[in-house]
């Protein structure tokens, strides 16, 4: 009688309390994979020069100096924004990873009772 206690307590912890810590773990997982690939800021910032390095804008009448200014502002821009993107491309590859082995690991843990009742039976069975 109290192994059938303690298996009525365990399911409903497990289908019950265990699920709602699951979600608050994969809600943790989410938190961290954000907050270290800094996506918010990095998407606010796409398009700003790289470690805000730029040339300062000289003369208006020297050519020259516009043209500097013009390129090196540029390339840094291009440059920021190719670095960026590729940590925004890593960061959307971890979450989707994160949301793939999220489903899989809870549908493993809704089948789990169900998959141990199972070897377990299959086990009694291959004894005799």
């Amino acid at each position: 009688m109290f192994f059938l206690t303690i298996i009525t307590d365990y399911i409903f912890w497990h289908y019950t309390q265990a699920l709602v810590s699951f979600v608050r773990l994969y809600k943790n997982f989410w938190w961290f994979l954000v907050q270290f690939f800094s996506l918010p800021q990095l998407t606010h910032s796409l398009f700003s020069p790289y470690k805000r390095m730029t040339e300062p804008r000289g003369s208006l009448f020297n050519i020259e100096a516009l043209i500097n200014f013009i390129v090196i502002n540029t390339i840094s821009r291009l440059i920021g924004f190719i670095v960026r993107a590729c940590i925004i491309c890593a960061g959307l590859l971890s979450l989707v990873g994160l949301v793939i082995m999220s489903l899989l690991s809870y549908s493993f843990w809704l089948g789990a009772p169900v998959i141990i009742m199972y070897c377990f039976g299959y086990g009694i069975y291959l004894l005799f």
